[in-house]
């Protein structure tokens, strides 16, 4: 695909282990959608 910016690929792609962690810095996250 011609419109994927491999930068904002990379990015998600290393958060992408710690998204599910309820005790990652995505805590707020979980707190308001358990």
């Amino acid at each position: 695909m011609e419109n994927v910016d491999n930068l904002e690929i990379s990015k998600f792609e290393a958060l992408a282990s710690r998204w599910w962690d309820p005790e990652s810095e995505f805590k707020p996250l979980h707190d308001i959608n358990p």
